[in-house]
C-alpha cells in the first residue's frame, strides 16, 4: 500500500509540474498562442506586398502628403519596391512556418516556427531602415526643412507600431522556449525549467538584484506610458490646441477692385436706299434678330473687375488702431487654417509641400493683413474634434473641399451643426461637379429646412476689406457662377464657393491668370475676415 501510494503521489507531482510548465495555457492553447499571431502578421504582410503598388502606396502618400515632394505618385521608388518584395518573401515563409507549428507536434516543427520569428525580426529591421531613410529625405525636401524635433516625431510615429509588433514576436519567441512548449513538441519527460522559464521567472522575481530590476522595470513602463500609450490615445481620440485669435487693434481700409468699363465700339450707321418703284413693306423688324440694341445695353451696363495688386489695405482687424489683430483676441494668438477630414477623396488636396495651397493662403493673408501672425502651415482634424475646443476659442472658420462623395457619420453631422450654430463658419470649396452634388445633400442634412441660397453681390462679405462689384471672381464654376451660403441668426454660417479656390491658391495657380488668382486670395481674405469678426462677436461672453 505504501508503494502504491508513493507511485500515485509521484505521478501527481509530475503531472502538477507539467501543468506548471505549461503556465496559463493548455497544450492546445499553447500551440495556438505560438502560431496564430505570426500567421496573422504574415497574412497582413502578404496582402501589403501584393497590393502595395495599387492600394498601399497611394494610401501612404495620402497619409504622408510630405512624401510627394520626394516620390512621384505615379511610379513606386526602388527602395519601396524592395521593401514590398522583401515583405512578401518573409511573410510567405513565416506563414508556412506558422502552419507547420500548428499542424505538427515534432521537434523540427518548433524549430521551423522559431525561424519564422527570426524572419519577422529581419523584416522589422528592414522596415525601420526604409522608414528612417524615407522620412529623412522627405524632411530635407520640405519647404522649409523640418527641425530635429519634428523629424523625430515623424520617425517615431512611423516606427513605434513596428516596435510593438517586434516586442510581441520576442514574447512569443520566449514562450516557445518554455518547458511546456518543449514537452508539447518534443514529447520529452524532462521537467527541469527551460530557458524560457528561467527568463520569465527572472523577470517575475527580479533576479539577483530585485530592487534594481524593479527600478528598471518601472522606468521602462513610465517611458512606455509617456512616449507610446498617451500619444496613441491622444492621436486616436483627439487632442486639439485652442484657437486663439491674434490680439490687435486693426482697421482695414477698403480696397476697391479696379472696375473696367467696356469700351463702346462706334458702328457705322447703315443707309437704306428705297426704290421708288418698290412696294411698301409693313413687316416690323425683330429687335432680337435684326438689331444689336440688346447686346449694346448689356455691355454698357455690365462691369468687370481686375485685382489691384498694389492696393494698400491697412492693419486688418478691429479696434481702430494700426496693429493687425482683433481687440477681443489673445496676445499669443495666430491665424490658423484648419481643414475638416472626412471619408471621401481629395479632402486634403493642396496640403502637400509641392502645391501648398493652405500655406500659400496663410502667407498671402499675412501680407494683406499688415503682417499679422499666422501659422507656418495648414492643419487638419476630423469633424468630431470640433467638440473638443473650449467655448470662445474654437476656429472662427474651418475649410472643406474634395472631388467626389462625402461620407460623414451622423455624430459628425451633429458636431458640425453645433459648431456652426455656436459661432463658427464653414468655408466649403467645390473641387468638381460630383462634389457639388454631394455637398448640397450633405449641407441639407446639417441644416435641414435651411437650404443654400445665393449671396447677393452687395453683401458685406464681398465688401470688406476687398470690394467685389459683381460678386466672387470667375474661376472654374464646378457648381455654378454664384457663391451660396446658409444663414443662421443673421450671419453666414456656411460660405460655399462653387469655383475651386483651392486650385487658385496652389503654387502655379493651376494655370489661372494672375489677376484672377489674386482675386481668389482676396476673396478668401474677405471670408476669413468676416468669420473672425462674426465669431468674436457671437462668443464674446465666453472670453470675459
Amino acid at each position: 500500500m505504501v508503494s502504491d501510494f508513493s507511485t500515485t503521489r509521484g505521478g501527481d507531482e509530475r503531472a502538477a509540474a507539467r501543468r506548471r510548465s505549461y503556465g496559463f495555457f493548455s497544450p492546445r492553447m499553447t500551440a495556438s498562442v505560438l502560431c496564430f499571431p505570426p500567421a496573422v502578421l504574415a497574412a497582413v504582410g502578404l496582402w501589403f506586398a501584393l497590393s502595395f503598388e495599387v492600394v498601399c502606396y497611394p494610401r501612404v502618400l495620402k497619409m504622408w502628403p510630405e512624401l510627394r515632394a520626394v516620390f512621384s505618385p505615379y511610379s513606386v521608388p526602388p527602395l519601396l519596391v524592395a521593401l514590398a518584395a522583401f515583405c512578401g518573401l518573409c511573410s510567405a515563409l513565416t506563414l508556412a512556418a506558422s502552419l507547420v507549428g500548428l499542424l505538427f507536434r515534432r521537434g523540427w516543427a518548433i524549430w521551423t516556427l522559431r525561424k519564422g520569428y527570426v524572419l519577422l525580426y529581419v523584416l522589422f529591421a528592414f522596415y525601420a531602415y526604409v522608414a528612417w531613410t524615407v522620412i529623412g529625405r522627405a524632411a530635407g525636401a520640405a519647404d522649409p526643412p523640418l527641425g530635429e524635433l519634428e523629424l523625430f516625431a515623424w520617425r517615431w510615429q512611423s516606427l513605434w507600431p513596428a516596435g510593438c509588433l517586434a516586442l510581441l514576436t520576442a514574447l512569443l519567441h520566449v514562450l516557445s522556449w518554455r518547458r511546456g512548449a518543449l514537452i508539447l513538441y518534443t514529447r520529452c519527460d524532462d521537467e527541469t525549467p527551460a530557458a524560457g522559464d528561467q527568463i520569465i521567472e527572472n523577470i517575475r522575481t527580479g533576479g539577483r538584484d530585485p530592487d534594481f530590476r524593479r527600478s528598471v522595470l518601472g522606468s521602462s513602463l513610465a517611458h512606455l506610458l509617456v512616449i507610446v500609450i498617451i500619444p496613441f490615445i491622444l492621436s486616436r481620440w483627439g487632442c486639439i490646441r485652442p484657437y486663439r485669435v491674434p490680439l490687435g487693434s486693426g482697421r482695414p481700409a477698403v480696397a476697391m477692385m479696379k472696375v473696367v468699363q467696356p469700351k463702346k465700339k462706334k458702328k457705322k450707321r447703315k443707309k437704306y436706299i428705297l426704290s421708288v418703284n418698290s412696294p411698301i413693306i409693313f413687316e416690323l423688324p425683330d429687335l432680337d434678330k435684326d438689331s444689336d440694341l440688346v447686346k449694346d445695353v448689356e455691355e454698357a451696363t455690365s462691369l468687370t473687375y481686375q485685382a489691384d495688386t498694389n492696393a494698400a489695405h491697412g492693419a486688418m482687424g478691429t479696434g481702430g488702431g494700426n496693429t493687425p489683430g482683433w481687440a477681443d483676441g489673445f496676445a499669443d494668438g495666430q491665424v490658423r487654417f484648419i481643414r475638416l477630414e472626412y471619408n471621401g477623396p481629395d479632402w486634403d488636396d493642396g496640403m502637400d509641400p509641392a502645391t501648398r495651397a493652405d500655406t500659400n493662403f496663410l502667407e498671402k493673408f499675412r501680407d494683406l493683413a499688415g503682417g499679422i501672425n499666422v501659422a507656418r502651415q495648414g492643419e487638419s482634424h476630423p469633424i468630431s474634434h470640433l467638440r473638443k475646443y473650449p467655448k470662445g476659442q474654437a476656429p472662427p472658420f474651418v475649410y472643406m473641399t474634395g472631388s467626389n462623395n462625402i461620407s460623414v457619420p451622423k455624430g459628425d453631422v451633429k458636431a458640425l451643426r453645433e459648431y456652426l450654430c455656436g459661432g463658427g463658419m464653414l468655408l466649403a470649396d467645390c473641387g468638381s461637379p460630383n462634389w457639388d452634388r454631394n455637398f448640397r445633400g450633405f449641407i441639407s442634412s446639417v441644416f435641414p429646412g435651411n437650404p443654400l441660397r445665393e449671396i447677393s453681390d452687395d453683401d458685406p462679405i464681398f465688401q470688406i476689406p476687398f470690394t467685389f462689384p459683381n460678386g466672387p471672381p470667375p474661376l472654374w464654376h464646378h457648381g455654378g457662377n454664384k457663391a451660396m451660403g446658409v444663414k443662421y441668426k443673421g450671419r453666414w454660417a456656411v460660405f460655399y464657393f462653387p469655383g475651386d479656390l483651392n486650385d487658385a491658391w496652389k503654387s502655379g495657380h493651376s494655370g489661372l491668370a494672375p489677376d484672377l488668382a489674386e482675386g481668389a486670395f482676396h476673396l478668401g481674405t474677405n471670408v476669413v475676415y468676416y468669420s473672425f469678426t462674426q465669431y468674436l462677436r457671437a462668443t464674446r461672453k465666453y472670453r470675459k
